[in-house]
């Protein structure tokens, strides 16, 4: 009852104040008379005061996107007109980060330069009242209140961290205007975060993104109001107590000095995260740490083994060195399947002691963390027995705090001290594109990973978890383009800061008003477009038992279990005989379901390159991401145009063994089908010199060799990514490469021409090659 008596009373004391401003002198008199009425909007703040109405949140319905949205927001209707004749006034340092936002920001995404020579003001202030709410110190310093008024912009807080993220909501409120200023909602946005840390995972297993870009990952996840990065950096670091860890090329000392700092001016913490003792093919690989394998697999560390400890201790301490001034560390204990399987861990390889090897393994590294002024996150997962947690020291923070989680485990964390991030996957092992929306995925259907994330954080706490923060993780195992992941990254936090969440379509909108720009076109179109040709490319391939690898040591299942790996792949159709041109015909057969998916989905992918084309040319900001989104689109296309080309080729095949056709007839079709395979050839070899340009302006050649080192590729023992299956880039094509249509065709090629000699036939309309070639 109280949430509507106090919505009643807003409702009133709301329409007494539009009353109000529409009776004063809009130009001259209504400043002045204004600070009574905004008494009165400030003490609606403290009123249990919804910041959603209907499908739309208020600041929606007005025509504003705000991402992550505020926690109270109250809007009197009316816009203010902010152009550059502001001014910035403020007694914080000029060196802050919060002015250097403000100005850089609306200069890079309005082309904005605050004059001063006019009436407007734009006043940042240090205050311990900015926002009267019971706050823990962590979320109170990111706090923040903006109160938006004629001629005068207001943003407080209690320390400088809530002014640069007031900054960050007035840059993405700026709505242009057609006489090139700018409108805001006129009213009060009181905000802080619900959690208070909040990590977007990078991962690098698979690549390596240039410095440069990773500060522009940091500036614009510093804009959605991140406050800390997983750095899943593996052997991308020099590693200085292990050099030969570091793969060629991989980042300096100074560099991650660089990236840590610009990272802490942005409340960014940069937190390493290095995977140990399992995950460990990247170090393990080396023959000189050979001996320090589990059961001689390149998968997992001894960790009875003090060598082993010692090196995993040598690579934290070269993270820790590497990220001064930061106060978290991510001991990744990832799929730690093998725990005590080293003959020297000396108990009986068995369920119960794995799970209590593991906890020594944790708290050790927590005892070592300690020491170090680390925090210590972890994934608490298997092989941990529910009935051990009690052992885990308290302070530990369990990255992986899911739905899926039992009571029983929550309440032995709770119990034991041990903190939590409500954790999110907007990434596992789909191949080009997440799984943002709602599909059938390897045959069965699923929400989409938005819906997930978006009901993470409330669906813990229903189940007694307590999170104080949210991860949102993006793993490389398929060797995504990061740029693929700000949509997911966006919801995670979203939904991590506000409780009042918005719903997830006005979310997906604000996200693109936000990261593209207010004059943006429809975009949430793309992406579902992109979705569905990214699962048509997954879903095509066959496959078949690995030539490429051996088998694996094991699998989550346990050691020799799951060992045999596949190669994804597609049959080529059946070559005639070259005395008959009789053939088999399986080809239409067993792929025309596929055939018919290509059709129906050609010109929505035909007609979504259109749309990118038509988008980079539209929005304001961050054009290279849909160019990214290009590139994988002309992939998507040249997929679709070649399951479609082959099933023509299988026609002009066909055609070619029937009998009632003329010699002359058959070798025509036949040259058809020989000349579709050359397209598809010349199609792929021009895609992929494009899709090679666009990805190297972000990230360095996968697998580079640097200053005479070559990179070692040696595969995991235990896990097959599809990133993994080639040296360079060109995974992608790997499917592709293993139908051998190069070949193919040269196979035909001979047939043909061994058929019109065996006819007395001229063949036309296909080059001849040449010996010497």
């Amino acid at each position: 009852m109280k949430e509507y008596e106090n919505k009643a009373v807003y409702c009133q004391v709301l329409c007494v104040l539009k009353n109000y401003l529409y009776k004063v002198n809009p130009i001259t008199s209504r400043l002045n008379s204004f600070k009574l009425p905004y008494i009165l909007l400030s003490v609606i703040l403290t009123l249990n005061v919804s910041n959603s109405f209907g499908f739309i949140n208020d600041l929606g319905s007005n025509g504003y996107s705000l991402i992550p949205a505020p926690q109270e927001s109250v809007l009197t209707g009316r816009d203010i007109v902010v152009d550059e004749s502001w001014g910035i006034y403020t007694s914080v340092d000029s060196n802050s980060i919060v002015l250097k936002r403000l100005r850089h920001g609306a200069k890079e995404l309005h082309n904005l330069k605050f004059t001063g020579v006019g009436a407007g003001k734009i006043i940042l202030k240090l205050t311990n009242d900015a926002v009267a709410k019971d706050l823990n110190p962590k979320q109170g310093k990111q706090a923040y209140r903006i109160n938006i008024e004629h001629n005068v912009i207001r943003i407080s807080s209690s320390a400088e961290m809530g002014l640069f993220y007031g900054v960050q909501s007035l840059l993405q409120l700026l709505r242009p205007v057609a006489n090139g200023g700018f409108n805001l909602p006129e009213g009060v946005i009181a905000d802080w975060p619900d959690l208070e840390l909040r990590v977007v995972h990078w991962d690098t297993k698979h690549h390596q993104d240039r410095i440069g870009v990773l500060k522009r990952y940091l500036d614009w996840a510093a804009f959605f109001k991140v406050n800390a990065v997983a750095f899943e950096i593996e052997d991308k670091y020099e590693y200085p107590s292990h050099p030969i860890i570091g793969a060629p090329g991989a980042f300096t000392k100074e560099q991650m000095h660089e990236l840590t700092a610009y990272a802490m001016e942005r409340y960014i913490q940069l937190i390493p995260s290095v995977q140990a003792p399992s995950h460990m093919a990247y170090v393990l690989k080396h023959e000189q740490f050979a001996h320090l394998r589990a059961d001689d697999s390149n998968y997992h560390i001894c960790m009875c083994n003090e060598d082993a400890m010692q090196l995993i201790f040598d690579m934290y301490q070269d993270m820790i060195d590497a990220t001064p001034g930061v106060n978290y560390f991510f001991v990744s204990t990832d799929e730690v399947y093998y725990a005590g399987i080293c003959e020297l861990c000396g108990d009986e390889y068995n369920e119960e002691n794995r799970s209590k090897i593991w906890v020594k393994f944790v708290n050790r590294v927590h005892k070592w963390m300690a020491k170090r002024g680390r925090e210590m996150i972890a994934w608490v997962e298997y092989p941990l027995f529910p009935e051990h947690i009690e052992l885990l020291p308290a302070g530990l923070i369990d990255g992986i705090m899911t739905q899926g989680r039992s009571t029983t485990w929550i309440e032995n964390e709770n119990k034991a001290g041990i903190k939590q991030l409500a954790y999110s996957s907007i990434q596992g092992g789909e191949y080009l594109f997440p799984n943002y929306f709602p599909t059938i995925y390897r045959n069965k259907q699923t929400e989409g990973r938005l819906a997930k994330a978006s009901n993470t954080v409330p669906g813990v706490k229903a189940k007694g978890a307590n999170p104080i923060g949210a991860f949102a993780a993006a793993w490389d195992d398929a060797g995504l383009h990061n740029e693929t992941f700000w949509l997911g990254w966006a919801t995670v936090i979203q939904y991590a800061w506000s409780t009042n969440k918005p719903s997830l379509e006005q979310n997906t909108i604000d996200f693109m008003n936000a990261y593209y720009g207010y004059e943006s076109p429809y975009l949430a179109g793309i992406y579902k477009s992109l979705q569905k040709g990214a699962r048509f490319y997954e879903n095509l391939w066959d496959k078949r038992i690995s030539t490429e690898r051996k088998p694996g040591y094991g699998s989550s299942y346990g050691k020799g279990i799951g060992t045999e790996k596949s190669d994804p792949y597609m049959e080529m159709p059946d070559l005639p005989s070259a005395s008959d041109l009789s053939r088999g015909s399986v080809f239409l057969g067993k792929y025309a379901k596929k055939i018919t998916a290509a059709s129906v989905l050609k010109p929505e992918i035909d007609e979504l390159i259109n749309k990118l084309f038509y988008a980079i040319s539209h929005v304001s900001r961050n054009r290279y991401n849909l160019e990214v989104f290009l590139s994988i689109a002309y992939l998507e296309k040249y997929t679709i145009n070649t399951v479609l080309r082959l099933g023509k080729i299988d026609n002009y095949l066909a055609k070619a063994s029937e009998g009632n056709l003329s010699n002359k007839e058959k070798i025509q079709q036949l040259v058809e089908a020989f000349e579709l395979g050359g397209q598809i050839l010349s199609d792929e070899q021009n895609m992929w010199s494009s899709f090679q340009e666009v990805w190297g302006k972000s990230r360095f050649e996968k697998g580079q060799s640097v200053g005479g080192r070559d990179f070692v590729h040696i595969l995991d023992d235990v896990k097959d990514h599809f990133a993994d299956r080639r040296v360079g880039l060109d995974y992608m094509l790997a499917p592709f490469e293993r139908m051998e249509m190069k070949e193919w065709q040269n196979q035909l090629r001979q047939v043909i021409i061994s058929y019109a000699e065996k006819n007395n036939e001229e063949v036309k309309g296909m080059e001849v090659k040449r010996l010497e070639d």
